[in-house]
């Protein structure tokens, strides 16, 4: 009885080690990947073809175990976790009021080549579809990035948000609410946007340009944009962020 405990006391503690480190999509591909192989080992050992069928067997269990168990052992050698992998994104969230109904607001953020005329790390965003456009940003010592967005809401008055597609240079997405502010004031803008650093050298050049795109230059980009819409001026600070 005593042995019988230890050993499930022994097996919690094994499964609590073999924590989960890949990802669900991973996980999926390797159970359908694994079951590819073992099958295709199944039918070199048919055609007695045993080196290969084996090699093809073993390389499909370690794959259909990844996937079922969510453990991947060299992912653990290298400290590398594709479950939690999105929480490493840089976010940012802020708000103004402007002095305007919400669908004039929502109006002039939605020709979205207005938007570097505000945001200061913005050098330009062209417009190349219907819901399509491609976006050029510049960073800390003139680096700089590109990418294709594709609008994902675009509610009039209401609510725009994108995100990136393809290679981008700095994956992100975004949000952006117009809502009436209390005591017919005007319209509450609140903004949010994350971006995702890859990994590698491109990944430390995003994360330096990601640097510069941080909660107080969102906050003095809005502040940039409500000047222009209530008073209709535009300051002429530099596009690059020091």
């Amino acid at each position: 009885m005593e042995s019988s405990e230890t050993e499930r006391s022994q097996s919690r503690e094994w499964r609590r080690e073999k924590r989960v480190n890949v990802g669900p999509t991973e996980r999926k591909a390797s159970v359908i990947g694994g079951a590819a192989l073992a099958m295709s080992g199944l039918r070199c050992i048919s055609k007695q073809n045993y080196a290969s069928g084996l090699a093809m067997m073993l390389a499909g269990g370690m794959f259909l175990y990844r996937g079922q168990t969510g453990h991947c052992g060299i992912y653990d050698a290298m400290g590398v976790d594709t479950v939690h992998t999105r929480n490493s994104a840089l976010t940012i969230e802020k708000a103004v009021t402007i002095g305007l109904p919400p669908q004039e607001v929502y109006e002039f953020w939605r020709n979205l080549e207005n938007l570097p005329r505000f945001m200061r790390h913005l050098e330009s965003v062209q417009v190349t579809g219907v819901r399509t456009s491609h976006w050029k940003a510049v960073g800390p010592g003139g680096i700089s990035a590109e990418w294709d967005a594709e609008m994902m809401e675009d509610t009039p008055g209401q609510q725009i948000s994108w995100h990136s597609v393809g290679e981008a240079d700095v994956p992100n997405k975004g949000s952006v609410e117009f809502k009436e502010a209390p005591g017919h004031r005007g319209t509450e803008v609140k903004v949010t946007i994350d971006y995702y650093p890859p990994g590698g050298g491109a990944g430390r050049a995003a994360a330096k340009l990601a640097q510069g795109i941080n909660a107080q230059q969102l906050e003095e980009d809005l502040k940039r944009l409500k000047q222009i819409l209530e008073l209709g001026e535009e300051t002429t600070a530099r596009r690059t962020v020091d």
